[in-house]
């Protein structure tokens, strides 16, 4: 690039961008290599987390059908409600796993098409499944955040009305008990 100022400019576009079947250099190829059985082993922990949870819902729809038949003759139908009701938790959250167990096992089948093709169109497919795991992600520290925060709001909610109940209980003085 010369420093006259009278040229028109020139643009700085790297020459891989520009085509769209370039190769991917072997420093990256390398690189994705050793990544890629990683990415594979998380996504199958990831899989094998949310088949537990599942067979913990099972397990657990079982227990509360179970404790339900013998609540009848005690005439006792909460705990049957509170298994059934932890069971869906604990599909729900298997569900919350499976997504992104699905999304690195795309990145890593996408490392292995790039691994095979050296592409640069290969390289791009992967680097989206990346992005959309680690936005998943992203977006569920930030729901995990706002759900401690009204937990925390909430505890103390409850303590102070609970604080306020046992000095209202003795009479308004200043030691409940």
């Amino acid at each position: 690039m010369t420093n006259d100022p009278y040229t028109s400019p020139s643009t700085n576009v790297h020459p891989l961008s520009m085509a769209s079947d370039s190769s991917v250099s072997q420093g990256v190829l390398q690189q994705l290599g050793r990544t890629k059985p990683w990415v594979r082993f998380m996504s199958v922990l990831m899989f094998i987390g949310a088949g537990f949870m599942l067979l913990a819902a099972v397990v657990m729809l079982v227990a509360g059908g179970a404790i339900a038949v013998s609540a009848k003759t005690s005439g006792s139908a909460i705990p049957a409600g509170m298994m059934s009701g932890i069971a869906i938790f604990y599909a729900l959250l298997s569900g919350i796993y499976i997504y992104p167990g699905v999304k690195l096992w795309k990145y890593a089948s996408s490392i292995a098409a790039l691994l095979f093709s050296g592409a640069v169109l290969d390289l791009e497919s992967a680097l989206n499944e990346q992005r959309a795991f680690w936005k998943y992600l992203g977006i569920m520290v930030i729901t995990m955040f706002v759900l401690y925060i009204l937990v925390v709001i909430a505890i103390v909610a409850l303590g102070g009305m609970a604080a306020i109940g046992g000095y209202r209980a003795h009479g308004g003085s200043a030691t409940p008990f």
